[in-house]
């Protein structure tokens, strides 16, 4: 819906649990927008008000859970009050660059058949991750296989009538994130801003946090099954184990799961890289580190950011 001077209001949906401090810094960065048509809501997930206070201080739609839901049902709210024909997701610990939705309004109402934009993204240690310049247009095989980051949900812009199709976004503890593209590949093209216009804060680096990326990758790889050709499945599954592998020995320095996830890695991928981290993975996090340099390992295998 534009207004006179023909520009599109976006939706702008912040879900918050207990993070004040870092809410308000994420407000503060929708309010710098310099798109000029920004609504924002924020919807409380603490089950008492506990970002009210914050909440007052900004031009925000402001809704309290009256219990604890989750971060979807959260972010279900949020989108089923929103009246932008563009809708952002925002993590309540993420920031957005000044100039972020003004790029993606443009690209997106600029690009035939394009429902979603993403860009790049840098994290507050100073890590930045760009998109894979073939990772735009039918990206469906690409989420299947978990092979789209940096596309997250604080990355995207996203056309409201994809939200539609696909309310109630679905509780996948560990994989919020990553169902929602696989839905959002099955109805609509990719592109994406080359620059990193978002910046993320430090991920959890908890063993059970990542242990429940690992099972909502699993779950989606279930979910999704009728979709998957033998390839797909078979990279999902490799990068997954990779995934957990890497988690287990950041977090201690042998780990007997891990030699076990990289030789599932080595049957799925054959390749001589895959065969090597398992034969380094014998001798703990110091060998893979080792053997992932000297193959010019990815990020998975050395321990580098995951989805949520």
């Amino acid at each position: 819906m534009p207004d006179a001077d023909g520009q599109p209001l976006v939706s702008v949906v912040v879900p918050t649990h207990y993070r004040n401090d870092r809410l308000d810094a994420a407000l503060d960065s929708v309010a710098a927008q310099t798109h000029d048509r920004v609504e924002t809501i924020v919807v409380d997930d603490s089950g008492e008000a506990h970002a009210r206070p914050v909440a007052e201080r900004h031009d925000v739609d402001y809704v309290a859970f009256a219990e604890n839901r989750g971060a979807n049902a959260a972010r279900t709210a949020g989108v089923e009050r929103a009246a932008g024909a563009y809708v952002q997701l925002l993590d309540d610990d993420d920031r957005l660059e000044p100039e972020k939705l003004a790029r993606q309004v443009d690209l997106l109402g600029s690009t035939t058949g394009v429902g979603v934009a993403y860009c790049g993204m840098t994290f507050d240690d100073g890590r930045r991750f760009d998109p894979d310049p073939d990772a735009r247009g039918d990206v469906l095989d690409r989420a299947l296989a978990f092979d789209l980051y940096p596309c997250v949900t604080s990355t995207m812009l996203a056309e409201r009538r994809l939200y539609d199709a696909v309310l109630p976004l679905a509780d996948r503890p560990g994989a919020q994130d990553l169902g929602l593209m696989v839905e959002f590949a099955r109805r609509t093209r990719f592109e994406f801003v080359d620059e990193p216009l978002v910046v993320r804060g430090d991920p959890p680096g908890s063993l059970g946090g990542s242990l429940g990326v690992f099972e909502g990758r699993r779950d989606i790889v279930r979910e999704y099954a009728d979709l998957y050709d033998p390839a797909t499945r078979a990279r999902a599954l490799a990068s997954t184990h990779e995934f957990r592998a890497s988690k287990l020995l950041a977090d201690r320095r042998w780990s007997a799961r891990a030699v076990a996830d990289l030789a599932l890695v080595a049957w799925w991928r054959r390749t001589p890289r895959s065969v090597a981290l398992l034969a380094a993975s014998l001798f703990g996090a110091p060998g893979v580190r080792l053997g992932s340099r000297l193959a010019g390992g990815s990020a998975a295998a050395t321990g580098g950011a995951a989805t949520d």
